[in-house]
This record gives C-alpha cells, structure tokens and sequence, in this order.
C-alpha cells in the first residue's frame, strides 16, 4: 500500500507547484518538514541560500551599528574588549613574550583605536561579512558530507545549500528580537539563554554551558537537521536532527577550548 510520502516522492517535479520565496520564510518557520519535502522535488535556486544569508549578515552589521549608538553599551562592549586584551597580555608578561611596559603601551594604542569609527563600524562589518561566510560554507560542507556520505542520503550540495540557508530566517528573527531586548534592557544580548539574561561570563564553563540552552539556537539546528533529512530524501529524521544539534555542539566546544588560548575565539562565544 503506497503512503502519501511514497505518492509524493514519485511525483514528477515539472507538476509539482511551485513555491514563492515569501512561502518558504512562512513555511521554514511553520511547516519545516512540509516545505523541505517539497523542496526536494524542485529546483533548487540560489536565492533559497543567498537571500537568508544576506539578510543575516546585514542585520549583524545593523545591531553593531545601534548596539555603538547607545553610550552604555558602547562602553560595555569596549570594556569586555580591554578586559580580554589585559587576559592575554598579562599572560605574555608571565611568559616573558612582553613587559609590563609594551602592554601599558600596546594598551593606550588600542584605547585610542577604540574611538576612531574606522575601529568601532568598519572592521567589525568586514569581520561579520567574513566569518559569517567562512561559517555558513564550513557547516553546509560538513552537513553535506555527512549526509552524502556517512548517512548515505540522496541530495546534492546545491540541496545542502538550501537545506542550511532557508532556516537562517529564524536566526534572523532572533538577531531582531535580541536587537530590541538588549536596546530595552541597555545592554548587549547574545541569545535568550539563562547565561545571557543572567549576565554571566560566557568564557566560563558554566556560562558556556547555559548558553547552549538558547531557544532559538535549538530552534534553528533542530530546523536544519529536518531539512536536511527531508533534501537528502532520509525517512529518520531524528538522526539528522540530533547529528545537526550535536556537530554545532562540538564545533562550540571547540571554540570555546580555542578562547582559552586567544581571545580572537573567546569573542566568537555567542
């Protein structure tokens, strides 16, 4: 007896109707496992992965922007920034890479920096535009590898691409929500996580750990292992679902034992 799934996979893809860009923003955060099941039997475009990306990285480097307009936050932002630097300073001074001179030196320059707006808004959207790309094409990469090969799913890179960029709209969503939560609250929120909302330091293991409780962060990996399982044409879903949620989990344990040896990857703790 045919299911419904087996009547649609079979379904030519030319008499498959085909979906508005606005459809499949409503159906990423309604309908996921509908949307990507009829995603798999269409076409991909490149707009499925370039228009959430981009909306991505222009909201980052729109929350900088306000986040730099408010003076509290500002001075906030700068302080976390002047902390890290005297961490790994001091740390070179008890190594004997630096003396306490050329830190109290390398300290004024980077003070006088932090007021010049080529420091406080250029790099910074050069740095987000950057590493949101290097991390988009690194997790599509790996998801892709894992399904092709490890899951052995039917799909290929340009599915991969749709599969990991469409659910950037829930992040989107969430850089919204948190750009209006830390302007009420007069300071910069990473997520909506105890961590976060409690002030705690993230560089610490405790932190760390409660900002991986991150509804939305769960949200969008639970997302992107159904559509994933959906494109590459997978019936257990649950698998990919917590592959998806356990490869970003390793990545950030990654990431956070690298922020114990630089700062660079500490700031990248979010």
């Amino acid at each position: 007896m045919e299911t419904e799934e087996t009547v649609q996979s079979e379904q030519p893809t030319n008499e498959m109707e085909e979906l508005s860009h606005t459809d499949k923003i409503v159906g990423v955060i309604s309908e996921p496992s509908n949307l990507f099941s009829k995603l798999a039997f269409l076409n991909t475009k490149v707009t499925d992965w370039l228009l959430p990306l981009l909306a991505m990285i222009i909201v980052a480097i729109v929350a900088t922007f306000i986040y730099m307009s408010n003076p509290e936050i500002k001075l906030e932002m700068q302080q976390q920034q002047e902390k890290a630097m005297r961490e790994q300073f001091q740390k070179m001074v008890e190594s004997g890479q630096m003396t306490q001179e050329q830190v109290d030196e390398q300290l004024d320059k980077t003070s006088e920096m932090m007021n010049n707006p080529m420091f406080i808004y250029l790099i910074p959207s050069i740095s987000i535009f950057v590493i949101m790309l290097l991390w988009f094409f690194v997790f599509t990469t790996v998801a892709f590898l894992i399904a092709k090969f490890a899951f052995k799913g039917d799909g290929s890179y340009s599915q991969a691409l749709t599969a990991m960029g469409l659910p950037m709209y829930i992040s989107v969503m969430q850089s919204i929500i948190l750009i209006i939560v830390g302007m009420l609250m007069g300071k910069m929120i990473t997520g909506l996580n105890p961590a976060s909302l409690m002030g705690m330091d993230l560089k610490t293991l405790p932190g760390f750990l409660l900002s991986r409780l991150d509804v939305f962060s769960i949200w969008f990996y639970v997302v992107v292992g159904i559509a994933f399982a959906k494109m590459f044409k997978s019936d257990n879903v649950k698998k990919y679902i917590f592959t998806s949620i356990g490869v970003w989990l390793v990545f950030m344990f990654i990431i956070f034992g690298l922020g114990k040896v630089s700062p660079m990857f500490g700031n990248m703790i979010r």
